[in-house]
């Protein structure tokens, strides 16, 4: 199920923001991908194979824009990415933290709902990431053994 926040829309909607839809690498889960898929987008469409290879999917930005950008606004808002949803949470090298590329990073400091829910929404990411990793590892390891 979906899940977001109306804080983290109001603080976009009305600053006029989105830069988080511009030059950014988002990793799209299986249930994203299933989401946008059910919406009738074609898979080829949206997304990619990831730079860090095994099997993972990253969501297409085409000029440094995301594909669902349209006339300032996200077209598939209500089933955006994971990681968009939690935006402007972020994996950094010490672990979760807020992009400071988010002009309005200090208005989500404060935002506690939005902190705990976006910890959750990162959390689901890295599971997902591990168990694509992990498939894709023992794959690996029985074809190597063929």
């Amino acid at each position: 199920m979906p899940f977001g926040n109306g804080m983290h829309m109001t603080i976009c909607a009305q600053n006029n923001c989105s830069i988080c839809c511009h030059d950014r690498e988002v990793v799209l889960t299986h249930e994203d991908v299933s989401r946008l898929l059910t919406m009738g987008h074609y898979e080829q469409t949206f997304a990619r194979p990831s730079r860090h290879g095994h099997n993972l999917k990253e969501l297409v930005f085409l000029g440094g824009e995301c594909i669902f950008h349209r006339s300032g606004k996200c077209s598939v808002y209500y089933n955006r990415p994971t990681a968009c949803r939690i935006f402007p949470m972020t994996l950094q090298e010490n672990g979760p933290g807020l992009d400071n590329l988010c002009p309005h990073c200090s208005e989500f400091k404060t935002d506690e709902e939005f902190i705990a829910a976006s910890e959750t929404g990162l959390n689901r990411i890295i599971a997902d990431v591990q168990r694509t990793l992990s498939t894709y590892n023992d794959l690996e390891r029985k074809r190597n053994k063929a």
